[in-house]
């Protein structure tokens, strides 16, 4: 804004000057030409008037923009008191600076004139002055680096007035560029000016600069750089992880007086110019780090370089990582981080084992490895990888997961009432997440424990491809030979295993992710016998037994994220080759081999802020050829009892052949995510799926709903059904019945989730599931020589089965170095007896299943972490008696009411402990995970004499500690 003034300089000499002639007013006169009249003698003016109240005049802005200034000459007319009575124009300059001047006028206030010493009435001619304002000029600048054109922060900026137009005072005023190099000075009087710039790192800058008035000077100034002489990089010790935002200072090695400092860039590095030459201290502080100090020498005509590693405070594998994620939508589901759990006791250090401490999720023996949901079969519960199904997730007897756990990124687990996006599954579902190679720079891992060894390396191959390769392979088969002594146990059982998996991405193209992953796992598992004592009779000699489970997979994934478009989609293709199978004897083995290839396409659509669509297709294809030969089962009535259950005989007569089917499962789903107001959540869809292999179509109608009553408390709740096709084989004439249908399982959940701090989440749930046309074992299979007597309905639709519990999940999120949560499942499962017509306990149940888990992070780079688990013992169908078989000269046992007995609680403490050592470019890990702390002596079972009158419980694990150790660079 413009400043305006009027200059009264030398007013009253204007008011004593010739201009002014004053002009006495004739008293009881008329007419004339307003001449004094003479009588009795001259009037004489005695006394001048006197101005005791000035009013300022305006200074038009029409005036000041076209320069205008000089003086309007006035008449007054002032009466006896000296009030102006009558103001007119003697000479004016117009802009209207005489309608001001006139306006001024009319508002003094005047001491009156004195005639012959009386007051009395005068006129007299008045000047106004009006001189143009000085206007003050802003003055604004940019001081950029010549090389890089980046404007540089903190320089100080200094302006000095050169000129001698306002007095002696000296004019001077400095600031500061902010740190875009910017720097501004305001109302400033306008001349001529030196401008003086200093910074560190740079040589000072002089110069001159005229300001005009009323204008905003605009200049950029280029300061020359000193030469760079000490430069670095920060990393993180262990990690090799860049660092940005390093607190970096330069202390003199003597006075230890701070004389340069700054922060690392986004890529670490650090620059410092213009150092003289000498000792310094280099110190790095940030927080979660140790602060550190490095001692370098600067000399002339050099540059100091270096890579500086600052050890964190904690390698804190519970770190939080902040990312953008969609809002939760799925009424149950358990995210699970690597960082959170990999350190969990009793897992071996695999993040997927820790889904079976959520809650919902049975307690499996310590070999079996299966995942048992909310009362559900194992097979019931399915695994996908990357959105593709996996045929297992862990290796034999309870190993490691087939994905390495370095690779994983997130486990998503949904115990019921899953998204559309999910089918094929009448329980659970268990989506493995691995993340995309790192590409900043290459990285490795290899591990090294009592059971296996692995490898990871992972680095960029240019600017848009990284790739990442993965192995794994057990070595108990290798090494069990050299440690069973002569004479050693009658069977022996030597598993094998071994995983891969491998990833190329590229992200050249805008808004995508292509990724090509590859993957595959093979187990083998043999039970060898003593040489010379095959098991069986003179039909079917059974020398050892090899399972094997294998599958080798290709997957192809482009994920499409315009930023500009309200769309996201994902397409995902996979091709593989599945085996499976047993040997036990020449006429006594099963394989299967199984193509298997799966195409998902998965879209969403934000059709407003309040409603987005989620639509896709799932399509399964494979063809399966079977090889077997199993001889006949005859169950002698004699063994039978009122369970149908008894001890079968081998023959030579049975199934032997091959076959091949083919299999297409395609399948649709459409969801709408739809906020019908802020708070509430509502997701209802429907998945349509065609089961090939018994050309039945199935319709899956699901809705869930979550609704915030506040910001800390939520309600949720759904309905839905879900169904799943007979399993492979099943559906055949050979080994099942083609006649079957679709198994089927309504699920109902309603719970809540309450969130009082930001660490901590309580979520609970209640759940009912309603099983019908389960596949069951037929009680009308029979095969005789008799072609007419034979029955071969193997299996049918006429299982049925019930579920309904309490969830609690107590989650402490990572937080201070302490992590932990407890979960805790009440529920009850059922089977429908085909033969009693009742329903009778399921073999998985467990009523009560608590699990504590904790860790923490201690000083000196020490981990500690527990697990306690609590749980009701599985039912099983206890063993009643025996009755000798005069043909076989064997007992034979006889059973009592089905799973009408329970094994003794399960208790069990786990712990383990984590040390690393870290180095500047590497982390050398080890850890002791001990398994059953305090020997807890767990029953997994009951063995019994061999005529059935005794009994001993079968132990599970005794105390076991494992130990293993890691190198990561």
């Amino acid at each position: 804004m413009m400043m305006k003034s009027i200059s009264r300089t030398g007013f009253w000499a204007s008011l004593m000057c010739a201009l002014l002639v004053f002009v006495p007013v004739a008293h009881g006169q008329q007419g004339g030409d307003g001449a004094p009249s003479q009588q009795g003698g001259d009037v004489r003016v005695t006394k001048a008037p006197r101005l005791i109240n000035e009013v300022q005049a305006d200074y038009p802005d029409a005036a000041i923009d076209a320069r205008i200034e000089g003086s309007v000459v006035l008449r007054l007319h002032l009466d006896a008191l000296g009030v102006v009575t009558r103001v007119e124009l003697v000479e004016g300059l117009g802009y209207g600076l005489d309608e001001a001047a006139i306006a001024a006028a009319n508002k003094f206030e005047f001491e009156p004139a004195e005639i012959d010493g009386q007051p009395a009435p005068v006129v007299f001619s008045f000047a106004i002055n009006f001189s143009l304002p000085i206007m003050p000029t802003d003055f604004v600048g940019t001081v950029v680096d010549p090389e890089t054109e980046v404007g540089i922060a903190n320089v100080q900026v200094t302006i000095i007035y050169l000129g001698s137009d306002y007095g002696d005072e000296l004019i001077e005023a400095s600031t500061a560029t902010d740190d875009d190099g910017l720097f501004f000075f305001g109302n400033v009087p306008p001349g001529k000016y030196s401008v003086s710039l200093k910074v560190d790192a740079y040589r000072d800058f002089e110069t001159e600069i005229e300001l005009p008035p009323g204008e905003i000077v605009e200049m950029s100034y280029k300061v020359a750089a000193e030469a760079e002489n000490l430069v670095g990089f920060v990393r993180e010790s262990g990690t090799r992880n860049l660092l940005a935002a390093v607190e970096i200072s330069v202390l003199d090695a003597e006075s230890e007086e701070v004389v340069r400092s700054g922060f690392t860039d986004d890529k670490g590095a650090f620059a410092f110019r213009g150092l003289v030459p000498g000792n310094y201290f280099v110190r790095a502080n940030s927080q979660g780090y140790l602060a550190t100090a490095f001692e370098v020498v600067v000399r002339p005509n050099e540059v100091t370089s270096g890579t500086y590693y600052v050890e964190a405070e904690f390698y804190d594998e519970y770190t939080i990582r902040t990312t953008a994620q969609r809002p939760r939508s799925e009424l149950s589901r358990q995210t699970l981080t690597l960082e959170e759990v990999r350190r969990v006791p009793g897992t071996g250090g695999d993040v997927v084992r820790v889904i079976q401490n959520l809650p919902g999720v049975a307690r499996a023996s310590f070999v079996s490895g299966l995942i048992v949901v909310r009362g559900s079969a194992p097979q019931d519960t399915k695994v996908f990888l990357q959105g593709d199904y996996v045929p297992l997730v862990y290796h034999f007897l309870g190993g490691p997961a087939i994905v390495n756990t370095e690779m994983v990124e997130a486990i998503d687990f949904f115990p019921g009432n899953f998204s559309t996006y999910y089918g094929r599954s009448t329980a659970g579902v268990i989506d493995l997440r691995t993340r995309s190679p790192r590409n900043d720079r290459f990285h490795g891992q290899i591990e090294v424990n009592l059971l296996d060894s692995s490898v990871v390396l992972e680095g960029p191959v240019s600017e848009n491809v990284a790739v990442a390769f993965s192995a794994r392979r057990s070595y108990f088969d290798l090494f069990l030979p050299y440690v069973i002594p002569e004479g050693g146990p009658d069977a022996i059982i030597a598993p094998r295993y071994y995983d891969y998996q491998g990833w190329i991405t590229y992200r050249g193209f805008k808004h995508s992710l292509v990724e090509v992953f590859f993957y595959g796992s093979d187990d083998a598992l043999a039970v060898i016998l003593p040489p010379g004592e095959p098991a069986g009779d003179q039909f079917v000699q059974v020398t050892g037994l090899d399972l094997k489970n294998s599958f080798h997979r290709g997957q192809l994934r482009w994920e499409w994220r315009p930023d500009h478009l309200p769309i996201e989609n994902t397409l995902m293709a996979s091709f593989g080759r599945n085996v499976a199978g047993f040997e036990a004897a020449e006429n006594l083995y099963f394989d299967l081999t199984y193509y298997q290839s799966q195409i998902r396409e998965d879209m969403r659509l934000r059709l407003s802020d309040a409603v987005t669509l989620r639509l896709g297709a799932d399509f399964l294809l494979g063809n399966s050829t079977y090889l077997y030969s199993i001889p006949r089962t005859d169950p002698s009535p004699d063994e039978v009892n009122d369970q149908g259950q008894g001890r079968p005989n081998y023959s030579a007569d049975g199934l032997t052949g091959s076959r091949t089917a083919p299999e297409m499962l395609p399948a649709f789903y459409v969801e709408l995510e739809a906020r019908p107001i802020k708070d509430w959540l509502l997701v209802p869809g429907v998945r349509v799926d065609y089961y090939g292999p018994i050309r039945q179509t199935s319709v899956s109608p699901r809705i869930s709903t979550r609704y915030s009553l506040t910001s800390e408390v939520t309600l949720k709740g759904g309905v839905g059904m879900f169904t799943q096709p007979p399993l492979p084989g099943q559906a055949t004439p050979d080994f099942g019945n083609p006649n079957l249908g679709p198994e089927k399982a309504i699920q109902y959940a309603v719970g809540a989730e309450w969130k009082p701090a930001d660490f901590l989440e309580i979520d609970s749930t209640v759940f009912y599931r309603d099983m019908y046309d389960q596949v069951v074992n037929s009680p009308n299979f029979t095969i005789g020589d008799n072609p007419d007597e034979q029955n071969r309905e193997i299996v049918h639709n006429a299982g049925k089965g019930r579920a309904v519990g309490l969830e609690l999940l107590v989650r402490h999120l990572p937080r201070n170095r302490f992590f932990g949560w407890l979960g805790y499942t009440l529920s009850y499962s059922d089977r429908l007896n085909q033969q009693t017509g009742e329903y009778d306990l399921y073999r998985y149940d467990q009523t009560h299943i608590l699990t504590l888990v904790a860790g923490y992070n201690l000083p000196w780079n020490f981990d500690v972490s527990g697990r306690f688990r609590l749980v009701t013992g599985n039912p099983f169908t206890p063993v009643v008696g025996g009755v000798l078989d005069a043909d076989s000269d064997r007992y034979v046992r006889v059973y009592g009411a089905r799973n009408s007995e329970r094994s003794p609680m399960f208790h069990q403490l786990d712990v383990r402990i984590d040390r690393r050592f870290v180095f500047d470019t590497w982390i050398l890990a080890i850890f002791l995970d001990v398994s059953n702390v305090y020997w807890a002596d767990n029953a997994e079972g009951v063995r019994y004499n061999y005529d059935f009158t005794d009994s001993a419980v079968v132990p599970g694990l005794p105390i076991l500690p494992t130990l293993g150790v890691s190198a990561k660079f």
